[in-house]
């Protein structure tokens, strides 16, 4: 696209701004595939301005957050709402304590300005294979909950995904939220790779979950990001972590499964020869730092 067509005029559509979850659910079945929501606009703007998206129907989240944005706790469950922002989730202490690979996550996503309007519920939408929230929230053993008119269901994150900017979000259907279980004993950490510090897509991110007893890995979870047509769980990897001394030949060996699971592509960001190889770096540095051996 060359900047004059980037300058054009976005295609014309219509406008609406529910009240409440109930009204926006019946647009959502009204309307079907002519209609796309806002939430922060940090992706849909983008792509109605390079026209790959047009739709009928734009409909505007923004005063729905009183129902839908915030993190608490209940019956050991972390619930976040899915217009929670990146800069709440930096900032928010419950995600600090029990999501800590989210947290660090959020505080790396785009500038300060997309941080404070992007959100966890869009960018998991918008189904990027980088979307940096999404190996978090794999590693914690997050669910995705979604609502139609017709009822509501919750997905685990992995199985949310099913291709390069596709989901199983249905056309009536929206997220409200994630929620992943407690766990006090466990520990969580993620890094990424990218060629500038802000405003970039990931070349490669992993995050990690354990649990460490008696010097033992214990229920371990590593999440890769931008490595697949979709962020993946690398159980090989995960499993072969768990019961296993917390030691650097341990991490060695996780760190290459790792890195023989991801299925990357080349292309303008990287070569899927040195994604691989960031698979084993960050997968080395996450684990590592779990244990208390890396910065």
């Amino acid at each position: 696209m060359n900047a004059f067509q980037y300058l054009a005029p976005i295609a014309p559509f219509e406008f609406e701004a529910p009240d409440s979850v109930q009204e926006l659910l019946a647009l959502l079945r009204d309307e079907g595939r002519g209609a796309r929501l806002v939430a922060g606009g940090t992706d849909l703007m983008i792509g109605l301005k390079e026209r790959l998206l047009q739709p009928k129907v734009v409909i505007d989240m923004s005063r729905l957050r009183p129902e839908l944005a915030g993190v608490y706790l209940e019956e050991g469950l972390l619930h976040i709402g899915a217009l929670t922002t990146f800069s709440e989730l930096e900032a928010d202490p419950l995600v600090a304590r029990h999501a800590t690979a989210l947290g660090v996550a959020a505080s790396q996503v785009g500038t300060l300005q997309i941080r404070n309007r992007g959100t966890i519920g869009g960018n998991l939408a918008n189904a990027s294979p980088a979307a940096d929230a999404a190996p978090p929230l794999i590693a914690l053993s997050a669910l995705v909950r979604i609502r139609s008119s017709r009822g509501q269901r919750a997905v685990p994150v992995e199985r949310f995904f099913t291709g390069v900017k596709t989901s199983g979000l249905l056309p009536d259907e929206v997220i409200t939220s994630v929620e992943l279980p407690v766990e006090d004993e466990a520990r969580s950490w993620w890094a990424r790779f990218a060629r500038r510090n802000e405003n970039v897509i990931s070349v490669v991110s992993v995050a990690a979950r354990a649990e460490l007893n008696s010097g033992r890995f214990e229920r371990c979870r590593i999440s890769l990001g931008a490595v697949a047509p979709t962020p993946i769980l690398a159980t090989m990897a995960s499993d072969a972590l768990s019961g296993k001394s917390a030691d650097g030949a341990t991490i060695e060996n996780a760190a290459k499964m790792a890195s023989l699971e991801s299925r990357p592509i080349s292309d303008v960001r990287a070569g899927a020869e040195y994604r691989r190889h960031l698979v084993y770096v960050l997968t080395k540095r996450v684990l590592s730092k779990l244990v208390g051996r890396g910065s």
